[in-house]
C-alpha cells in the first residue's frame, strides 16, 4: 500500500527535517538559515509524516506602506527532493500549490536568485546566469595545478608580501563587518566607475550580523600593511561551499595580490573541511573582453573551476504589480533605497 503524500506548508515543527535533507544535498540553497523564521515562505512535501521534498524560500519587501507592491519571495535553490523520483512526480505539483499560496498571501512574484543551480524550470522572465565551480576531492597539489599561472604567481607575491588571511566565524566575523561593508563599497564604486549599470545591492549591517552568526558562513580576512585589504564571505550549504560576497582595497590589492590570496586560502580550508565543490558565484555569461565585468569572470575562471550555466529568473505572481515593481527598481535612488529591504 502506498504511503500518503501530503503537501503542507512550512511550519517550525517540520523546517529541521528539511533543512536537515538541504544539506545532505549537492547544492542546497545557501541562504536558508539554519533555524526556523517567520520570514520564510514554502511548502513541504511530506510522506508518513517523514519531510521528503520542498521548496523554501524567504519574503522580502514586506516593509509597511509599499508591500502592496514589493512583497516577494526569493528562493535560492530550485525545489529539493529526497530522490529523483519524487522530483519527477511532484515538483509540478509543489510549484503550483506554491503559486496558489503566494497568490492569496498577496505576493508580487518568485524571484529566483543567482544561486540558483540548475536547468530547465519554467520561468515567467528568464535570466541565464553563470558560475564556475571546482571539485574538490583532489590533493591540494592537483588544485594548485589547476590554477593559471597568472593567478599562480599572483597567490605567491601575497604569500612572499606578508599577507594574513583571518578565517572568522560568529562573533569574530562580526568584528570586521565595519571593513566588509567598507570595502564592498569601495568595490561597488570601482565597478560603477568601468560600468554605470553595475550594481552590487549593498545589504544592511543588521542583515550580515544576522548571515556572519549562521554556522554555515565563514568570512575570509586578507591583512596588509596592518589594514584590512579584502574580505571573501562563503556559505556552506548541502556538499557546497559557496563564494557570496567580497571587495577589496583597490591599491592595496593591486600592491600585495590580496584577493588572490585569499580565495586561494578559502579553497584551501574547504577542502580541508571535506566540502566536495567550491562555487565561485555568479559570472558574466560566456563574456567578450570588451565586457565591463570581463575582469570578475576571468578572475573566477583563473582558479581552475568548470564553467557552468544555469536557469533562474522570475515567476510573476501578479503581473500588473510587478510591471510596476520593475519600474521603481529601474530608477536608481529608488533602487539604493530597496537594496537593503527587498
Amino acid at each position: 500500500m502506498q504511503n500518503e503524500i501530503k503537501i503542507l506548508p512550512i511550519t517550525a515543527e517540520l523546517y529541521p527535517s528539511f533543512y536537515e535533507m538541504v544539506q545532505a544535498s549537492q547544492w542546497g540553497n545557501p541562504m536558508l538559515p539554519n533555524t526556523y523564521q517567520s520570514s520564510l515562505l514554502g511548502d513541504l512535501l511530506v510522506e508518513d509524516n517523514r519531510v521528503v521534498g520542498g521548496w523554501v524560500g524567504t519574503i522580502r519587501g514586506n516593509i509597511p506602506i509599499a508591500k502592496m507592491i514589493t512583497k516577494s519571495v526569493y528562493f535560492d535553490s530550485y525545489p529539493i527532493f529526497a530522490t529523483d523520483e519524487m522530483k519527477n512526480l511532484y515538483q509540478d505539483s509543489l510549484i503550483t500549490s506554491m503559486k496558489l499560496r503566494a497568490k492569496r498571501e498577496g505576493i508580487t512574484m518568485f524571484n529566483l536568485t543567482h544561486w540558483v543551480r540548475g536547468r530547465g524550470m519554467q520561468v515567467d522572465a528568464e535570466e541565464t546566469g553563470a558560475t564556475f565551480v571546482s571539485v574538490l576531492h583532489k590533493t591540494e597539489e592537483d588544485l594548485w595545478k589547476e590554477v593559471e599561472s597568472k593567478q599562480r604567481n599572483c597567490v605567491r607575491k601575497g604569500e612572499k608580501s606578508g599577507v594574513d588571511c583571518v578565517v572568522c566565524k560568529g562573533e569574530d566575523s562580526i568584528r570586521y563587518l565595519a571593513d566588509f561593508q567598507r570595502l564592498r563599497q569601495r568595490t561597488q564604486q570601482h565597478a560603477i566607475g568601468k560600468n554605470a549599470k553595475a550594481s552590487m545591492l549593498l545589504k544592511s549591517d543588521e542583515f550580515f550580523k544576522k548571515l556572519f552568526m549562521d554556522k554555515n558562513t565563514t568570512l575570509f580576512v586578507g591583512i596588509a600593511d596592518n589594514q584590512v585589504a579584502t574580505v571573501a564571505l562563503m556559505i556552506q550549504s548541502g556538499k557546497t561551499i559557496y563564494y557570496y560576497s567580497g571587495g577589496s582595497d583597490y591599491e592595496l590589492n593591486k600592491k600585495y595580490s590580496c584577493s588572490a590570496y585569499v580565495i586561494w586560502k578559502a579553497i584551501c580550508y574547504a577542502s580541508q573541511q571535506g566540502v566536495e565543490v567550491f562555487d565561485m558565484g555568479g559570472v558574466p555569461v560566456s563574456p567578450s573582453k570588451e565586457h565591463p565585468a570581463y575582469g570578475v569572470y576571468a578572475f573566477k575562471r583563473s582558479f581552475g573551476g568548470d564553467y557552468q550555466e544555469f536557469d533562474g529568473g522570475k515567476i510573476i505572481i501578479s503581473h500588473w504589480k510587478y510591471k510596476l515593481l520593475n519600474w521603481l527598481l529601474s530608477q536608481r535612488k529608488v533602487l539604493r533605497f530597496f537594496s537593503t529591504k527587498l
